[in-house]
């Protein structure tokens, strides 16, 4: 064999070893990205139990391979939240042109598929115990409403038939937060959707049907702003406007802003985004589940009601975040 031939041949074995290690490359890539969801939901979501799988050892033999500790992921993983927080939608309040949705921000991709999993197998479950009437606060709305289950506290949409007024029930009962939602509520405060001085201590599952909805309202103000509801199974829209009203049609009228709510992502409410506009959600076009999380006025306090410790002094992570539509800001 002449030095020529001896050198293509070598150059010939070279690309082929080079292009079986980029394959092997790309094919560890998607390894670690199937793992990363498992990771995360390991992390954050999986303090409600400590069960163990194949998934978590698959999830153990990657973060050996890439040597990223616990703090390191949650903070790639809180970074690549994107947040939107420049809605405008200019209408006229008492003689003065408003920016009806000051204040208002949406935060996506804050919960991935596998963790989105975990929490609607958590509110299916929480539907059985409801249908086994396990749980005392429950109801399903008559006509085109949605089913919901409280948390936290007890409180009334509207003034009920027996003349208890809208708001906070003082000296009802009602079960406590679910471990899992209390874990929801750590990463919204670590992660910058919810401020450390609102944690919420309460909320309300929502579950629709095909055709269900929500009425116009402001949210009542025995809670305190902001408050935000995360949203699950099907985008849909929540519609605001100051004018916003159900007509005799039983159509909404008086809407002048339409924001999609993709699954995974919270909507937080506060400003004029949670008192001068109000808001609704119009038919559904499938199953969609969405949990409101608030923080009741401490004067409005259940009388049997006890702060959770696991919810006490949780600091946002320390990190440079990114705001679509807004400059980055350092914390």
């Amino acid at each position: 064999m002449d030095n020529y031939s001896f050198i293509r041949q070598s150059e010939l074995e070279i690309a082929s070893k080079v292009n079986l290690l980029s394959k092997r490359i790309r094919s560890q890539e998607q390894e670690v990205a199937v793992d990363f969801s498992h990771m995360t939901l390991e992390d954050e979501l999986s303090e409600e139990e400590d069960h163990k799988d194949s998934s978590r050892e698959a999830f153990g033999s990657s973060l050996e391979n890439h040597k990223l500790s616990r703090k390191q992921r949650t903070h790639i993983r809180a970074i690549n939240v994107k947040r939107k927080r420049d809605f405008v939608c200019l209408e006229k309040v008492n003689g003065e042109l408003v920016n009806i949705l000051e204040g208002l921000e949406l935060h996506t991709e804050v919960f991935n598929a596998a963790e989105q999993k975990r929490i609607v197998d958590k509110v299916c479950e929480l539907q059985e115990k409801v249908q086994k009437g396990e749980l005392k606060r429950a109801f399903t709305a008559q006509g085109k409403g949605r089913s919901t289950i409280q948390f936290g506290c007890c409180f009334n949409y509207r003034t009920s038939k027996t003349g208890n007024l809208a708001g906070i029930l003082k000296h009802e009962t009602v079960d406590p937060l679910p471990h899992l939602f209390k874990v929801i509520i750590r990463r919204l405060v670590k992660w910058h959707v919810l401020p450390p001085t609102c944690v919420p201590d309460c909320c309300v599952v929502n579950i629709y049907d095909e055709g269900d909805c929500i009425p116009p309202h402001i949210d009542h103000h025995d809670f305190l702003r902001p408050f935000c509801t995360v949203s699950f199974l099907s985008e849909c829209n929540i519609l605001f406007g100051s004018n916003l009203k159900v007509e005799e049609t039983g159509e909404y009228s008086g809407g002048s802003y339409s924001l999609p709510l993709p699954v995974g992502s919270v909507l937080v409410l506060n400003g004029n985004g949670a008192d001068v506009a109000k808001h609704c959600v119009p038919e559904v076009p499938t199953k969609r589940i969405s949990i409101t999380f608030r923080k009741m006025d401490e004067s409005k306090w259940p009388v049997w009601y006890t702060p959770e410790p696991y919810l006490q002094g949780i600091q946002p992570l320390t990190y440079e975040l990114k705001s679509c539509g807004s400059s980055d800001h350092v914390f």
